[in-house]
């Protein structure tokens, strides 16, 4: 797939990438500058575009159309889905062969009920962190995607930059219809409170909370599940539980339901409101990863939030 290499011999370095070899020396710390230069033309090569498998993934915009029209379920991959299945622990769930497991199984899902995101990174990937993650992953990821068949803009439901309000606006309504008069069961880590201090899940006919832990939820998972299967069958489940909800969201449409794995929907929004293209602060939510931390978690002021939980796995 891709690699670099000093040869010891000639103390030159070799790259390949899908095939494409280039040979070149490294002197006084700069690179022979023609290998670059003419790197773009020999990538627009069909010859080497022979080489190149992209998954398919489905644009944010056909993505939330298909949502609010189908009533079918959502996983959704990320960088920290990628990273368990390579065998890393990430920052709120440590690795977990069984987790792994059921990532790579749900990655080459072929349940029709079940919408599956990818980052739309495997082509062009505009930020050095998902190039250096595609870099790493991309390898093993290819043992487990479908070359076949369509998956999803996994940013669907984090998107954060338009070109206007307007265009913003319409985005979240359209969002919004997914749960309209429905009645909704978040599981949610503890801080997460979707919904709370704005107008997200206003149009929904009811909602419910599952509080699960804000680290290594996986560890509950069981607990988790067995408290979701209570729920009555038009329930519509909305979750922000990292990887968890990833593999909840295979186990709880199998079961009947309608289960999305939402994700950062919320902080999205929040900084949608506050005309901003990247998350921001939200005073009594977690939005960073540093912030996940139960002993500064602040208690919710909204009443209403309390009144909304029916379980809480610690």
């Amino acid at each position: 797939m891709f690699y670099i290499k000093k040869t010891k011999s000639t103390g030159r370095y070799e790259v390949n990438l899908f095939g494409l070899k280039m040979k070149f020396r490294i002197g006084n710390g700069q690179i022979n500058a023609y290998c670059f230069e003419n790197l773009l033309y020999e990538l627009a090569d069909p010859r080497t575009l022979e080489n190149v498998k992209l998954p398919k993934v489905i644009n944010s915009y056909d993505a939330l159309y298909e949502l609010s029209v189908s009533n079918k379920s959502m996983a959704r991959f990320g960088d920290g889905e990628f990273k368990l299945i390579m065998g890393e622990n990430i920052s709120f769930q440590k690795y977990n062969p069984k987790l792994a497991e059921r990532l790579k199984n749900i990655l080459k899902n072929q349940n029709d009920n079940i919408l599956v995101g990818i980052p739309d990174c495997f082509g062009y990937c505009p930020g050095s962190y998902m190039k250096k993650v595609m870099v790493q992953c991309r390898e093993t990821l290819y043992k487990y995607i479908d070359f076949t068949k369509n998956y999803i803009d996994a940013g669907v439901t984090r998107k954060l930059k338009f070109h206007n309000r307007e265009q913003g606006k319409d985005y979240y309504n359209k969002m919004k219809t997914i749960w309209h008069n429905k009645n909704i069961v978040l599981v949610e880590g503890a801080g997460s409170r979707v919904g709370i201090g704005n107008d997200l899940l206003d149009n929904a006919s009811s909602v419910k909370r599952i509080i699960c832990p804000i680290k290594d939820a996986f560890s509950k998972y069981d607990e988790i599940v067995r408290i979701c299967l209570e729920q009555p069958k038009n329930t519509l489940f909305i979750m922000a539980l990292g990887p968890t909800a990833t593999v909840l969201a295979e186990d709880l449409t199998n079961a009947g339901y309608r289960a999305l794995d939402m994700g950062h929907v919320d902080t999205s929004y929040e900084a949608f409101l506050r005309n901003s293209e990247k998350f921001v602060h939200v005073e009594g939510k977690i939005v960073f990863n540093e912030e996940r931390n139960k002993s500064t978690l602040k208690p919710c002021t909204d009443k209403k939030y309390y009144e909304e939980i029916i379980s809480v796995v610690e």
